[in-house]
């Protein structure tokens, strides 16, 4: 009997399998990207979590939450605490509530000899909890500015350090708040009662971004005391406190020059906090954390559900692995700056390339980003939210009816 002996394929046949698995490949290989991209966002809603936790706990064993630090060119000085008094930002007094006491103390009362080696190390350590996984490994990146100070005399020179994605919320308006809100500080200024002179026994002069009525586009800055902003710009909707040249920029801030001047602006009052260069802005805003902040949950009127805790920031692509981007240059563990807390006056976006967007929430996620709210409940919210329920949503008494998105 005869047996048959299987044929080679034909060209054609060929070309099909190669059809039939180029196909197959091109349904898998999206399948296995959407499920990857799934289990980072997970990942990065587990970290919101376990950071607002730990947010909690601090607010719940001090009773208040971590303070903003004084700026971003200050590290932490374990010693003075995590309320009013501490230079470091945020993520280094949160650091004893993620089990990281350790580290925390790492820079307590060094020895001079110690001193450079310690920051170095807290700087550059990396702390995952704080990387979103479908941005980028927690691990240190070149710094542009490298000066900083810290528990030790004289300056720290630091050539890397860790960045982080999440970031507190510093509430509706980083830079130009609108006049309205602190008119009343205004008022007092320009009463018989108020403190309306500076050291020098100068009258004091507030700077304001006045946005005439008929053209709000074209920004004037002006200098001016209390009483002239009052008689003539409280009625200006579109006007607001600050330089008009920083009102999109980088969040902006002056650092103290040493621990003295810092204990000095502790004391100052409010209205000589609005005369300072940066306008006083970073001490008055409204989320649960800015500069040399102590705000207490009895502060979130609001209600703890409807208020931003903590959140994804938006970093440009190039920024990555780099210091290219403005809202991402400082130590993850620094003080007060935009590159540890963002405010909801810009709208939310994913990470661009060439695009820089230094005070806004954002992410690398399609359309999302993830946001702890103060009742520790996380959340992904749309890039679309409306712009008033996201302003509304970051200010913690601002006395709007919002619905969670």
């Amino acid at each position: 009997m005869k047996q048959s002996t299987p044929r080679g394929f034909t060209l054609v046949e060929l070309l099909v399998v190669i059809a039939i698995l180029g196909t197959l490949m091109g349904l898998t290989i999206p399948a296995v990207q959407r499920s990857r991209e799934t289990s980072r966002l997970l990942n990065c809603q587990n970290n919101a979590s376990q950071i607002a936790k730990a947010m909690l706990h601090h607010e719940s064993s001090l009773q208040h939450f971590p303070s903003g630090g004084w700026g971003d060119r200050w590290m932490g000085i374990a010693e003075r605490g995590s309320g009013t008094r501490q230079p470091g930002g945020w993520i280094y007094a949160l650091l004893p509530y993620l089990e990281q006491d350790a580290l925390h103390d790492s820079v307590e009362q060094l020895a001079a000899s110690d001193c450079t080696a310690a920051y170095t190390e807290l700087a550059s350590i990396p702390l995952p909890t704080f990387a979103c996984p479908s941005r980028r490994t927690a691990a240190p990146i070149p710094l542009s500015q490298k000066i900083f100070s810290g528990r030790c005399s004289g300056s720290l020179s630091l050539n890397e350090a860790t960045r982080t994605d999440y970031v507190a919320n510093g509430g509706a308006s980083a830079n130009c708040p609108p006049l309205e809100s602190v008119l009343s500080l205004l008022q007092i200024a320009a009463s018989s009662s108020g403190n309306s002179r500076g050291r020098n026994g100068q009258q004091t002069r507030f700077t304001i971004c006045h946005r005439p009525p008929g053209n709000p586009t074209k920004g004037i800055t002006q200098q001016l005391p209390a009483s002239a902003i009052l008689s003539g710009h409280s009625q200006h909707s579109h006007d607001s406190l600050g330089d008009c040249d920083s009102c999109e920029g980088p969040a902006f801030v002056s650092n103290p020059a040493d621990l003295d001047e810092g204990d000095q602006w502790l004391r100052d009052p409010p209205i000589l906090k609005l005369s300072r260069p940066d306008a006083g802005l970073p001490d008055l805003q409204d989320g649960l954390v800015h500069r040399m902040s102590r705000v207490v949950a009895a502060k979130i009127r609001d209600g703890l559900s409807n208020t931003y805790l903590a959140g994804e920031k938006y970093v440009m692509p190039e920024g990555y692995d780099s210091p290219s981007d403005a809202g991402d240059a400082a130590p993850m563990l620094a003080g007060y700056s935009g590159s540890i807390i963002r405010w909801a006056a810009t709208a939310p976006a994913q990470d661009e390339p060439g695009v820089s967007r230094p005070t806004a929430y954002g992410s690398a996620h399609a359309d999302t980003f993830t946001v702890a709210f103060c009742d520790g409940s996380v959340q992904t919210i749309a890039f679309a939210i409306d712009p008033l329920v996201h302003k509304s949503l970051a200010s913690r008494a601002d006395g709007e009816v919002v619905t969670r998105p």
